[in-house]
Parts: structure tokens; sequence; C-alpha cells
């Protein structure tokens, strides 16, 4: 507690003004002061050249990785055009819907139309087969 009164006692004792702290912040707390084009010679430059020049960092640490890193499996990963084999693992091969394999298919019913006795003389099935009726 005693450390806390004797702070700005102590600032206001000195013999630096405030623009000079905030001048003294900058320069020990800013950034670099900027560097000319490190492939010509300063005497080269002229005044109203504007050159950016900075150093090769690797940025790797500061990139996210994307979907398709994370989750390999994720449609991102596997949207690439390439064709997938479809996955097998668990119970039985196909998952969800698909292919139902062991079904029988519903019976055919055949019919011999030569077993069936011919119309009787006369009748209407009789002439609607020789075209002499219309059939309804």
């Amino acid at each position: 507690m005693a450390a806390l009164p004797l702070s700005p006692l102590a600032a206001q004792r000195s013999n630096v003004s405030a623009e000079e702290a905030v001048q003294n912040a900058k320069e020990m707390y800013g950034p670099p002061p900027p560097r000319r084009n490190c492939s010509k010679p300063a005497e080269q430059q002229s005044d109203s050249e504007i050159v950016v020049c900075a150093r090769k960092v690797d940025d790797s640490q500061f990139r996210v990785k994307s979907t398709s890193e994370l989750d390999p499996n994720s449609k991102d990963a596997t949207n690439d055009g390439l064709p997938r084999a479809p996955d097998v693992a668990g119970d039985g091969i196909f998952k969800g819907k698909g292919i139902s394999l062991g079904g029988t298919p519903d019976p055919a019913y055949m019919i011999d139309f030569k077993l069936l006795p011919d119309a009787p003389e006369g009748s209407d099935a009789d002439k609607i087969a020789k075209g002499e009726k219309k059939a309804d």
C-alpha cells in the first residue's frame, strides 16, 4: 500500500514532459522504423518514391485450418472429383437406403388361351370375334 501513493508523486518529480514520455513509449513499444528498398542503395532512391519493404516471415502459424484439413471425410474434403469407395464398415454392406437383396417378386399368372373353349355359335363373343358386333 505504501508504493501506491508514491508512484504519482515520483512521476510529478521527474523532469520528463508528457510529450517526451509519449515519444519514449512509441520508440519502446511501437513498430520498427521503415527500411528502404533492400535491392537499391538509399542514394539511388528518390524522396518521392514509395517503397514497401518487409522481411519474409513464415505466417503459417497464423492460418486457420480448413474444413478439409479438420475433417478429411467432410463434403469439402471429398468434393474433388475423385471417385470414392463405399463405406462398408458396420452391420451389413449397405447403410441406410439401398438395394434390398433376397426378396421374391410377385407371382406371374400364366394363362394358356388354347385351353379355353371356343365361343358358342351366335353368342356375343362369337359375333365380336368375327367382327359382326362392336365390343363395348
